[in-house]
C-alpha cells in the first residue's frame, strides 16, 4: 500500500516538472518566435518610411530645378561645366555681383531690378550653388589606360588653375563666365558681399583692366582666422550646422519641415511680388535649395575651403600690387552681428579697419550702413543703390570728358 502510494506520488511530480518544462519553453521560445515573425513582417513597411522621404525629395528636386531656373541662363564655361548668369538692363559699366558665402544669387535680384533701369546689371551663381553646376572631377591620374586615349579627348580634361571653391578658381570661372561665354561689355563695376568681396578683390588684381570700381560689403579680410576665436567659431559651430543640414536634407526631413512651415528660408522674407518678371518666385526657389543636398555641399566646402582662400589672398596681395585706375568702395554695417559675441564682432571690426588702414593705406571711400540686417542687400537694396549709381555717374562723366 504503501508501496502504490511513494509511485503514485512520483508520478505525479515527474507530470508537474514535465508541465513546468513546457511552461518555461512556451516563455524562453515562442516569444522571440513571435518577435521575428513579426520583424519579417514589418520590416519592409518600416523600410518603406525611411526609403519614401528620400526618393519623394529627390523627385520633387529633378521635377523643380528646370522651372526654378528660368530667370537665367547657363553658360558653358568650358569642361561641361555650366554656370547660372541672369543679366538686365542696358547700358556701360556693367554691374556685377557677388553674393555671400554660401548663397545663391537670389539675394541680389532686387538690386538688380532697382538698377537695370539705368545700366547692365549681372548676377551669377558660383560652382555648385543654386542653379550652376559643380566643378567638375579632377583628371584622373596616368596609367596605361589614360595614355591610350586620344590627344584631342585628353584635351577635355580640365587643367585647374586653382583648387575647386577657393577664391584662385572662382575669380577664373567668372572671368571665364562674363568674359569667355556671356561677353558681356566692359569696363565692369563689381560689387561683392562677405566671400564675394574677396572673389570680387582677386578678380581685380588679377583681370585689372576689365574693372573700373570695387564695392565690398562686409567683406571677409585674410586675417580674420589670424584671431582663434573667429576660426574656432568657423571650423567648430558654423560648419558642422551645415553638415546638420545637409543630412537633414539627403533624406528628405528638410522638405518636411519645409511643407509644413516649421523651417523657414534663409532670406525669409518673399520679395516675388515686387519683381516683374513672372519666372522669378524668390520663396520657392529658396525652400528648393534647402532640400538640396548638393548645393548645401557645395555651401560647406566654400566655408571649408576658407583658410585657403585666405592664403591665395594674402599671396596675390604680396605679389601684385592693387591696380591704381581701380577705385574702391568699402561698406559695413553698424554692428556686423548681434547673434555673435563682443569679442567675435570686435575681432572683425580689427579686420575691416586692417582692410582700410593697412591694405587699401586710407585710398578706399568707406561707409556705414545703418543697419544690423545681416541680409540687408536683399531686404533694403536702396542703401546701395544710391551709392552704386554715383559710381555709374562718374565713369560715364570721366568717359564723356575724355
Amino acid at each position: 500500500m504503501v508501496a502504490i502510494t511513494v509511485k503514485n506520488l512520483l508520478k505525479t511530480c515527474i507530470h508537474t516538472l514535465w508541465k513546468l518544462v513546457q511552461l518555461l519553453c512556451f516563455i524562453v521560445i515562442v516569444p522571440p518566435l513571435i518577435n521575428y515573425a513579426s520583424l519579417k513582417r514589418e520590416a519592409p513597411l518600416l523600410g518603406q518610411h525611411v526609403i519614401v522621404p528620400p526618393l519623394i525629395n529627390y523627385a520633387s528636386l529633378k521635377r523643380e530645378a528646370p522651372l526654378l531656373g528660368q530667370h537665367g541662363l547657363p553658360y558653358d564655361i568650358g569642361y561641361g561645366q555650366k554656370l547660372f548668369l541672369r543679366c538686365r538692363g542696358r547700358g556701360l559699366p556693367t554691374v556685377i555681383l557677388d553674393a555671400p558665402t554660401g548663397m545663391n544669387s537670389d539675394i541680389w535680384l532686387p538690386l538688380q531690378e532697382s538698377l537695370k533701369q539705368i545700366t547692365t546689371v549681372c548676377i551669377y551663381d558660383r560652382a555648385g550653388l543654386g542653379m550652376s553646376d559643380p566643378p567638375p572631377p579632377p583628371p584622373p591620374s596616368s596609367s596605361s589606360t589614360t595614355e591610350q586615349k586620344s590627344d584631342e579627348k585628353e584635351k577635355k580634361i580640365p587643367k585647374h588653375r586653382g583648387m575647386d571653391y577657393t577664391v584662385e578658381k572662382m575669380s577664373e570661372d567668372l572671368n571665364r563666365l562674363v568674359t569667355a561665354t556671356s561677353q558681356q561689355a566692359k569696363p565692369f563695376i563689381l560689387v561683392g558681399n562677405d566671400l564675394g568681396a574677396i572673389v570680387t578683390r582677386f578678380y581685380t588684381q588679377m583681370y585689372e583692366f576689365d574693372v573700373s570700381h570695387l564695392f565690398l560689403i562686409d567683406p571677409l579680410v585674410e586675417t580674420l582666422f589670424d584671431n582663434e576665436q573667429w576660426k574656432d567659431h568657423w571650423y567648430n559651430k558654423i560648419i558642422p550646422r551645415l553638415h546638420a543640414m545637409q543630412l537633414s536634407a539627403a533624406v528628405g526631413i528638410n522638405r518636411l519641415l519645409v511643407l509644413t512651415s516649421m523651417i523657414d528660408t534663409p532670406l525669409g522674407i518673399e520679395k516675388s511680388n515686387n519683381i516683374e518678371d513672372d519666372t522669378i518666385n524668390i520663396n520657392h526657389r529658396q525652400k528648393h535649395l534647402l532640400c538640396d543636398a548638393s548645393h548645401i555641399s557645395s555651401s560647406i566646402r566654400e566655408h571649408f575651403h576658407m583658410n585657403e582662400t585666405f592664403s591665395q589672398m594674402k599671396l596675390a596681395w604680396r605679389m601684385k600690387a592693387f591696380p591704381s585706375n581701380v577705385s574702391v568702395t568699402i561698406i559695413n554695417r553698424r554692428q556686423y552681428d548681434k547673434n555673435l559675441s563682443n569679442d567675435l564682432n570686435k575681432a572683425w571690426d580689427e579686420s575691416q579697419e586692417y582692410l582700410r588702414t593697412q591694405l587699401f593705406r586710407n585710398q578706399a571711400q568707406h561707409r556705414i550702413i545703418d543697419s544690423t540686417d545681416k541680409y540687408f542687400i536683399f531686404n533694403k537694396p536702396d542703401l546701395l543703390e544710391t551709392l552704386i549709381e554715383d559710381s555709374i555717374n562718374k565713369w560715364r562723366e570721366q568717359t564723356k570728358a575724355a
